[in-house]
């Protein structure tokens, strides 16, 4: 798949919040090393910390600096405002370290508001800068229309995020908090990530592995089932989110399946490795769903949906994204001057191989380590998971400095 770089955004504002997912993995996986794993509820403090930096620090940022790059060179748009980019980089990154140092220590609760209020402006800021830039598309097809919905769910999911907030801060309010939280997860977590998480994998799959002919009509049934899914969340109908995210997880997952086995370029590297496992964890995770009111299975699902799913997916792309944004900006100009490196020396490929043989090794340490109760099994699966974070963060770095 050809894709057009002429309205591509400045490569600085899109590295920035590589850099930002990069640094945020490492300290999630420091809060995870204190965390009391085999004895805390996933709706405790510490876990909820823990997985906002994850899932917040990490993986949004990642997401937020590919869809500035991907809405320019796939819906061939330029971004509404660079400007506005920057302003949203400066208010998340403010506001997520008071917002998540209120949840990690008990005398930071009082600026859970604070965060909560900056974070939420600087997703109106990010969804406003999409939703204008989209207004430029000459013709609107499935893509623009995917794009355009995932942003308008992702407004409903910060909101009810943001009620939950309050919610905890203003207890005399009468807001059901947790009912909001889990309308929030379901909103921002499924129908925002996981909506722009399949319209990465379908456009970046097939141009990193050259896979043809695999089924595109499967995109449609990912955007019914995130619709669907998102206002069953709306409407309090969470037995039928359950239904509506189980059929379209599975029906992306198949879509993987069906890119990865027909790829042209048979050789096995890292990302190709991480989407693999990535899709094998997606489904593991996607059916351990029924049964996660017990304890352990909510643990290992966990498990399973965070280091499995979206670590790989995540810290794959990155291994691809990154050395291009790099090259483009330091190499590209010697083309036909000197001799310039491939996009695959950019990236330390031992460093790669350990950090993907750790984090799968962490999984299985936490994996047993939830089933029998062990917490020098947890214990080893933590000290993995940091050593699987330096490896990204020092791969990020080499990727960086990379001069040829």
């Amino acid at each position: 798949m050809a894709l057009n770089f002429t309205f591509a955004p400045p490569s600085r504002l899109v590295t920035s919040f590589f850099i930002a997912g990069a640094f945020f993995y490492f300290v999630a996986a420091a809060i995870f090393y204190g965390v009391d794993f085999l004895g805390i509820h996933y709706l405790d403090p510490q876990a909820v910390g823990f997985i906002h930096v994850f899932m917040l620090g990490f993986m949004m940022s990642v997401i937020f600096g590919a869809m500035y790059q991907l809405i320019s060179v796939v819906l061939e748009i330029p971004l509404y405002s660079n400007d506005l980019a920057y302003t949203h980089l400066v208010l998340f990154l403010v506001g997520i370290l008071p917002f998540i140092g209120a949840f990690l220590s008990p005398s930071m609760f009082e600026f859970l508001g604070y965060g909560s209020i900056l974070l939420y402006i600087s997703f109106l800021l990010y969804i406003g800068n999409v939703l204008l830039s989209i207004r430029k598309v000459p013709k609107m097809e499935i893509k623009a229309y995917f794009i355009t919905t995932i942003h308008v769910i992702l407004f409903f999911g910060v909101t009810y995020g943001l009620l939950a907030s309050l919610g905890l801060i203003h207890g005399n309010l009468e807001f059901d908090t947790v009912s909001l939280a889990h309308t929030h997860i379901v909103l921002v977590l499924f129908g925002f990530a996981g909506g722009l998480m399949s319209i990465i994998a379908t456009i970046l799959i097939p141009m990193f592995m050259l896979s043809h002919n695999f089924d595109k009509k499967i995109t449609n049934y990912v955007l019914a089932g995130i619709i669907a899914a998102s206002l069953s969340a709306l409407f309090g109908w969470f037995t039928l989110v359950q239904i509506f995210i189980i059929a379209t997880i599975l029906a992306f997952a198949y879509q993987m399946y069906d890119m990865i086995k027909k790829r042209m370029r048979k050789h096995l590297d890292v990302y190709a490795q991480d989407m693999i496992i990535s899709g094998i964890f997606l489904v593991l995770s996607t059916l351990l769903i029924p049964f996660i009111s017990n304890d352990k299975v909510m643990k290992i699902f966990m498990v399973f949906l965070i280091l499995g799913f979206v670590s790989s997916f995540v810290v794959g792309h990155i291994y691809k994204i990154v050395p291009f944004l790099v090259w483009n900006e330091k190499f590209a100009p010697l083309v036909g001057k000197q001799s310039v490196p491939m996009l695959a020396d950019m990236v330390h490929d031992k460093a790669s191989q350990i950090e993907f043989n750790a984090k799968i090794a962490t999984i299985l340490f936490l994996s047993i380590g939830i089933l029998a109760d062990s917490t020098s099994m947890i214990t080893i699966g933590k000290a993995l998971f940091i050593i699987n974070a330096l490896l990204v963060v020092g791969n990020v770095i080499y990727i960086f400095k990379y001069k040829g």
